[in-house]
C-alpha cells in the first residue's frame, strides 16, 4: 500500500502540471496526506479545496476522483460511486477511474453496471487482465456460462507478468464450472480424472505457493477420494504413499584423513594419506498398489566416488555402483495396529579400480534377499524384524561369501526428538574359510530439534564386534567405533545442504592388516522430490 501511495503522489504531481490554472500549493497537504494513507483527512482537506473553487473550475474534476479512489481505500464504496461519476460528467476520466469506479460498483452488487466499468477499462488498456476476470466472473453471477469461460480463458491466455495470480484464479475458476457439468455425465470417473484434475493442476501450475494453489491441491485430493481414483488408506489403515515417487540426487565434497582399500572385502589396506573426494548419488523409487492390500516399489541407486589425491594408493577407490531393487509389502494388523510382512531384492553391481590401472573393472556383485516385518509395538513408533541373504560374488573368487543376517530397527518418536536405534547379528562364509567371521552392529541415532531455524542437528554413535572365528589367535575380537555428528539445514522446498563429521576406529590384534583410524569431514548438496 505504501508503494501504491507513492506511485500516486507522483502521478497527482503530474496531474496537477496539467492544469495550467491550479495552484500545486492548494493541493500540497491533500498529497501529503494520502501519500502517508491518512484518507479520511484526506477527504477532509479536499472538501477544503472544493469550496474555494469556482462552479466552472477544470480542476473539480480532479478532486472528485481523487475524492472517489480515497473512499475506494476507505471501503465507504456508496460515496466513492457519487464522486467517481461527478468526475465523469465534468469530462474528468484518467486511464484507471473505469476500473475503480467497477470496484466500487462490484462491492455494491451492481454487476451490470460494474461489468460495463471494466469493460472500458479493458479498451483504455488498464488492468487488461484482472478486468477481463471480473467481467467472466460477473458473466458466471448473472448466468451467462458460455460467455465466462471464454473470458476466463482469455485471461489465462494473457501474456502480462504481472498478472500471473489474476490468471492462476480464472484456471480455477475455469476447473470450477467444468466441473459441475463433469458430474452431470454418466461417465463422471473418467472425464474428472482425464479432464477436471489436470486443469486443477494447471492452477497450481501457474504459482505454486499461493493460497489459491493449496485450495486447488484439496481439490484435487478431494475429487480422488471421491471418486476413488488414487488409493489413499489401506486395507489396515495405514496411509500411502502420496505423492507415490520418492527421488533424491545428493552432489557430497568430503575429506578422508585415511583412505582405507577393501580390495577382497576379506583384507584392509591403509594408505595413511588422507584425501578430498566426490561422491554422487542418485536414488529413484515408485510405489505400486494392488487393490487396499499389497504394495511394491521398483527402486534404483547409483553413486559414483572420485578421489582427488592421484596416489595409486588412493585412486584405486575410485568407483561406481549400480543397484536395482524390488520392495513389496503385505499390509495386514498386528497388536490392534497396522503392519506389513515385507520381502526385498537387492541387486548390486560394483566397479572399482582395483588394479590400480587409473581404470575401472569388475570388482564385486552381490544378491540380496530379505524378509521381515514391520510394526508397532510402543506407541511411540515401528518396530522392523528383518532376516537377510546376502550373496557376494568377487573379482577374486576366494573373496566369494555368503552372509545371513538378523536385523532389528526400531523408532522412537517422542516430543522434542527422534530416537532411533538399529542392531545387526551378520554371520559371513567366505570361500577361504580362514575369514569367515560374525559380527554385532550396534548403532543409535539421535536427531535433536532444529536450532534457530538455521539447522537440524543429529548424533550418532555406533559398535560393531567381529569375531574372526578361524583367525581369532591372530586378529582377536575386533571393535570398530563410529561416532558422528550431522547438520542438516533446510535452503527451500526440495533442497537441503547436509554437513557431516565422522570418527572410525578399529581395533584388531592384526595391527598391520585390521587397526587403523579416520575421520572424514563433508558437505553434501541435496535435492528430494
Amino acid at each position: 500500500m505504501r508503494q501504491h501511495s507513492l506511485l500516486v503522489f507522483f502521478f497527482l504531481n503530474l496531474i496537477l502540471m496539467s492544469f495550467s490554472k491550479a495552484d500545486p500549493e492548494l493541493f500540497k497537504t491533500a498529497v501529503g496526506l494520502y501519500s502517508e494513507g491518512k484518507y479520511k483527512a484526506t477527504v477532509t482537506e479536499l472538501d477544503r479545496i472544493e469550496t474555494r473553487l469556482k462552479k466552472d473550475s477544470k480542476v473539480r474534476g480532479l478532486v472528485y476522483y481523487w475524492k472517489g479512489m480515497s473512499y475506494n481505500r476507505l471501503q465507504e464504496f456508496q460515496l466513492a460511486e457519487k464522486e467517481f461519476k461527478k468526475s465523469i460528467s465534468v469530462g474528468y476520466i484518467p486511464q484507471d477511474l473505469n476500473y475503480e469506479l467497477g470496484q466500487a460498483l462490484f462491492a455494491l452488487e451492481k454487476l451490470s453496471e460494474a461489468k460495463v466499468r471494466f469493460s472500458e477499462s479493458f479498451k483504455r488498456s488498464f488492468k487488461m487482465g484482472t478486468c477481463l476476470y471480473y467481467m467472466a466472473f460477473i458473466s458466471k453471477e448473472m448466468g451467462e456460462k458460455e460467455n465466462a469461460e471464454t473470458l476466463f480463458r482469455d485471461v489465462v491466455r494473457t501474456q502480462d507478468p504481472s498478472e500471473k495470480d489474476v490468471r492462476q484464479a480464472a484456471q480455477m475458476q475455469l476447473a470450477d464450472m467444468n466441473l459441475i457439468e463433469a458430474e452431470s455425465k454418466p461417465d463422471v470417473f473418467r472425464v474428472v480424472e482425464n479432464e477436471i484434475i489436470p486443469q486443477y493442476q494447471n492452477a497450481i501450475f501457474f504459482s505454486p505457493g499461493t493460497p489459491v494453489a493449496a485450495k486447488a491441491q484439496e481439490k484435487i485430493i478431494s475429487l480422488q477420494k471421491k471418486y476413488e481414483l488414487v488409493l489413499f488408506q489401506l486395507s489396515n489403515g495405514r496411509p500411502t504413499l502420496i505423492p507415490p515417487y520418492f527421488l533424491r540426487a545428493a552432489q557430497e565434497v568430503a575429506l578422508d584423513s585415511n583412505v582405507t582399500f577393501s580390495p577382497t572385502e576379506t583384507t584392509i589396506a591403509k594408505s595413511k594419506q588422507s584425501s578430498l573426494f566426490s561422491k554422487t548419488e542418485f536414488l529413484g523409487r515408485y510405489t505400486f498398489y494392488h487393490k487396499n492390500y499389497f504394495s511394491y516399489a521398483p527402486e534404483f541407486r547409483f553413486n559414483n566416488t572420485y578421489y582427488f589425491n592421484r596416489v595409486p594408493e588412493i585412486y584405486r577407490n575410485d568407483n561406481y555402483l549400480l543397484s536395482p531393487s524390488i520392495r513389496t509389502a503385505y499390509e495386514h494388523t498386528l497388536f490392534g495396529n497396522p503392519a506389513s510382512h515385507l520381502f526385498d531384492f537387492d541387486f548390486t553391481h560394483a566397479e572399482r579400480d582395483v588394479n590400480e590401472k587409473q581404470k575401472l573393472e569388475f570388482s564385486f556383485r552381490s544378491f540380496t534377499f530379505m524378509a521381515g516385518e514391520k510394526f508397532k509395538f510402543f506407541p511411540q513408533g515401528e518396530t522392523i524384524l528383518r532376516t537377510k541373504l546376502r550373496i557376494f560374488q568377487s573379482y577374486l573368487s576366494p573373496s566369494d561369501s555368503k552372509t545371513v543376517s538378523f536385523v532389528g530397527e526400531q523408532l522412537f518418536a517422542l516430543k522434542a526428538f527422534t530416537l532411533m536405534f538399529y542392531s545387526s547379528l551378520d554371520f559371513t562364509r567366505v570361500e577361504a574359510n580362514i575369514f569367515d567371521t560374525n559380527a554385532l552392529t550396534l548403532r543409535t541415532d539421535l536427531l535433536l530439534p532444529k536450532y534457530k531455524d538455521w539447522f537440524t542437528p543429529s548424533v550418532g554413535l555406533g559398535l560393531t564386534v567381529t569375531d574372526p572365528i578361524n583367525d581369532r589367535e591372530a586378529r582377536g575380537l575386533e571393535t570398530l567405533l563410529s561416532p558422528s555428528v550431522r547438520l542438516n539445514r533446510q535452503l527451500k522446498k526440495n533442497w537441503r545442504l547436509n554437513s557431516r563429521l565422522e570418527y572410525h576406529k578399529n581395533s584388531s590384534k592384526d595391527k598391520a592388516n585390521f587397526d587403523y583410524k579416520r575421520h572424514l569431514v563433508g558437505v553434501e548438496l541435496e535435492y528430494v522430490y
